[in-house]
C-alpha cells in the first residue's frame, strides 16, 4: 500500500465519522452547510470522502460536533473527554424526531435560557 491509498483510506474513514457525529448530534446536512457557509453538496462530498477538509473546517465541525479534532482524524478519544451523560441522552431524545421538530426542540431550549430562573442560576462570564 502506498502512501497515496493510505490517505485515500484515512479519508474516508474521518468522512464516515463526520457523518455519524452529525447525525448523533441530530444535524441535517444542510444545518451544517449553513454553519459553515458551506454548500449542501460540499458537505455530501465530505462525507463521501470526495472532498478534502480544510484544517479551519474540520476545527468548525468539531466544534459543532461537540467532538475533539483528534477523534475526527484518527478515530480515538483522548482520555477523559468521553461525551457527558446529558449529551448522549439529548442525542437520544433527538433520534428520530423530524427536522421540524428538532428546530422546535432548539427554539425551546434558546427559551429556556433566556428565562429568568436560567439567567439566574447562571454563572458570570469573564469580560
Amino acid at each position: 500500500m502506498n502512501i497515496r491509498d493510505q490517505g485515500d483510506e484515512q479519508r474516508e474513514a474521518m468522512a464516515l465519522r463526520l457523518r455519524e457525529a452529525r447525525e448523533y448530534v441530530g444535524l441535517s446536512q444542510e444545518d451544517v452547510a449553513n454553519a459553515l457557509s458551506l454548500s449542501r453538496p460540499a458537505i455530501t462530498n465530505i462525507e463521501s470522502g470526495n472532498r478534502r477538509v480544510e484544517a479551519v473546517e474540520l476545527d468548525k465541525l468539531a466544534t459543532l460536533y461537540r467532538q475533539s479534532v483528534s477523534f475526527l482524524l484518527t478515530g480515538e478519544e483522548p482520555i477523559g473527554t468521553a461525551p457527558t451523560p446529558q449529551v448522549a441522552f439529548l442525542a437520544r431524545a433527538l433520534k428520530g424526531l423530524s427536522e421540524k421538530d428538532v428546530e422546535e426542540v432548539a427554539r425551546f431550549a434558546a427559551f429556556l435560557k433566556r428565562s429568568p430562573d436560567a439567567t439566574a442560576n447562571r454563572k458570570p462570564t469573564k469580560k
